[in-house]
């Protein structure tokens, strides 16, 4: 007796119909699931420096403790700048909007104007808004605080799970030995991944900085840490980096200091993408473009703002689950950067043959 199969319309509405359920349970706990996955990520990033620690002949728990305890100690730094900054801008964010005001008034005798529309009033509304998103976002910034010492603590947790299962040498069968490989690589490609974002990111924000510096631009060290984190969004990041030194530039040296501003962070932009990171990352970590800017799309709807800087990794976890399993490694070559099929091929033999 033979059975039919389902239809192939009929397995991609089922198909879709997960695919939605699933985005809207995860937006709804969407708090809870940013959280998770930053310490996941905080977790991986830290799980490589845990075991060199251990092999150095210290404890597993003594040696989670330490390493958190460094990653606590930069992140208060980190934090500090960042809330010094934020309170030093919230202080003088009436001189800077009266000061953006004068400057538009400058150069409204050049612009035409009609009865109907006036410039004068346009421009002082987006000088007025510019500044009310400032100050949401540096509020945002210094209420983070909390979230932030979750997930340090949710990611001291796993790491101490991990440490404990590495204590453990139980005999394993077969079936479980391959899934633990497939998972090994899963977590190496991802580390990896975070890492090399990490450094060319560090890179960046260096080269931001110093360049600031130079130029007098005011808290060019608390911009070279932002250019630091939104490094992880795509696309976008460059943009967010972009605006709020020009903004400066802008008030303390006119048109022509923007101006600057924006060339310079293009330029050490421009360097740092395709100099640095294609020679640590290599072709095998790419996206098309048109996932990435997909997925920024789609985790913002599920996760909000954080979304996007959540959005290449959780990518790059769906591609490379993708890649070990010989079903779906095809999609996993859709992801990826036209023209590299050859080489996710040849990838995937040597892969086979050791």
């Amino acid at each position: 007796m033979k059975i039919n199969r389902i239809s192939v319309p009929a397995e991609i509405l089922v198909y879709s119909t997960f695919a939605v359920i699933l985005t809207i349970g995860m937006r709804e706990i969407s708090p809870i699931l940013t959280t998770v996955f930053f310490s996941i990520f905080v977790a991986l990033i830290l799980t490589p420096p845990v075991r060199w620690v251990k092999r150095k002949g210290i404890p597993g728990a003594l040696g989670v403790l330490l390493v958190i305890l460094l990653l606590t100690l930069f992140i208060s730094v980190f934090g500090a700048v960042i809330v010094g900054a934020a309170i030093q801008i919230g202080n003088q964010l009436p001189n800077y909007q009266s000061q953006l005001i004068e400057i538009l008034d400058e150069l409204l005798p050049y612009l035409p104007s009609t009865e109907e529309l006036s410039l004068q009033s346009v421009f002082r509304g987006i000088a007025s808004l510019a500044v009310s998103l400032m100050v949401s976002v540096l509020n945002g910034l210094i209420n983070a605080g909390t979230t932030v010492g979750i997930i340090i603590v949710t990611a001291a947790f796993l790491l101490l799970g991990v440490a404990g299962a590495q204590e453990k040498t139980e005999q394993k069968a077969e079936e479980q030995l391959v899934f633990e490989s497939r998972l090994n690589k899963f977590g190496k490609g991802l580390i990896e991944f975070i890492v090399i974002r990490t450094e060319v990111n560090f890179a960046t924000a260096i080269g931001i900085t110093v360049i600031l510096l130079i130029g007098g631009i005011d808290f060019a060290v608390f911009w070279g840490v932002m250019a630091f984190f939104l490094g992880y969004i795509p696309y976008i990041g460059l943009a967010l980096t972009t605006i709020p030194p020009a903004f400066f530039g802008l008030i303390q040296y006119g048109l022509i200091g923007a101006l600057a501003v924006i060339i310079a962070i293009s330029i050490v932009n421009a360097l740092t993408e395709n100099v640095i990171f294609p020679s640590l990352a290599g072709k095998g970590l790419k996206l098309s473009p048109a996932i990435v800017f997909l997925s920024l799309l789609y985790w913002n709807y599920v996760l909000g703002a954080t979304g996007m800087l959540l959005a290449t990794p959780l990518t790059m976890v769906l591609k490379i689950i993708l890649e070990s399993f010989e079903e779906t490694r095809w999609l996993a070559r859709l992801m990826g950067p036209v023209g590299n099929e050859a080489e996710s091929k040849e990838s995937a033999g040597q892969e086979e043959e050791n």
